[in-house]
């Protein structure tokens, strides 16, 4: 039997847009309201030598507990499902930057959720540990203790964070053996997730499925394929993208 090929699917905000999720960057994006320094970074967490340390932790906690919560309420898009699809003929591995679960509520069985998981909690401690939350009563409290005896917080990468190294190994050896690396929903300037992109081998097809200009990142030469459509509809274009290349082999 012949071997599948590998698709490599790297996903950002813009994927979970369709499915009613706010974006972070860009036009209308969160952080053009926001502080980020004061919601999302490790700094205003791990300050405990600030008298203000809990009134920063209960700023970052107002942030994110809604925003977990509009996870939980919205759906997987057609375009996640589309994503997992591609299983169907092809070996796949998702990459994404989005804390939500959409990849795997859709179906993806190969998902490495680089920027950490918003559905799961993780102690002050030991951030890289996940832990379960209670669906039914999913907001974290200020005092609420993991088993480690330290604040629970957000299983999150936050600003000024480094990714798991585990995550980070498999997201790099996944993208060495790739024949596609699709890119979708994703500014790919921030670093050093964008990294990624540049370190594409030049036996594979680079894709951008983005709506508007595509900008690589600066190391990345390769050249690539602009799909210009929203996620759902590239993706959909992608698949006959594929099945010309498959033509060609």
């Amino acid at each position: 039997m012949q071997n599948r090929r590998k698709i490599v699917f790297f996903t950002g905000a813009g994927m979970s847009r369709e499915s009613g999720l706010p974006v972070f960057r860009g036009d209308g994006g969160i952080w053009e309201t926001l502080d980020v320094d004061k919601v999302a970074s490790a700094r205003s967490w791990y300050s405990g030598r600030r008298a203000d340390c809990r009134e920063r932790r209960q700023a970052m906690l107002d942030f994110f507990n809604p925003l977990r919560r509009a996870i939980m309420e919205h759906q997987p898009n057609a375009g996640h499902r589309a994503i997992a699809a591609f299983e169907d003929n092809y070996d796949v591995t998702v990459i994404t930057q989005n804390g939500d679960d959409y990849h795997t509520r859709a179906g993806s069985h190969n998902v490495i959720y680089l920027h950490g998981e918003a559905l799961k909690n993780t102690s002050s401690a030991n951030p890289y540990t996940p832990l379960p939350i209670d669906m039914s009563e999913p907001d974290i409290h200020i005092g609420d203790k993991a088993p480690d005896g330290s604040q629970i917080r957000p299983y999150v990468i936050y600003f000024d964070e480094n990714i798991d190294k585990r995550l980070w190994h498999k997201a790099v050896r996944a993208i060495a053996e790739a024949d596609y690396f699709v890119v979708v929903g994703s500014s790919m300037l921030v670093y050093p997730a964008a990294a990624l992109v540049a370190s594409v081998r030049s036996g594979c097809r680079l894709i951008v499925i983005d709506p508007g200009e595509v900008k690589l990142p600066e190391n990345c030469r390769h050249e690539f394929l602009h799909i210009a459509r929203p996620a759902t509809e590239g993706l959909i274009q992608l698949r006959y993208e594929l099945f010309l290349d498959e033509k060609k082999l």
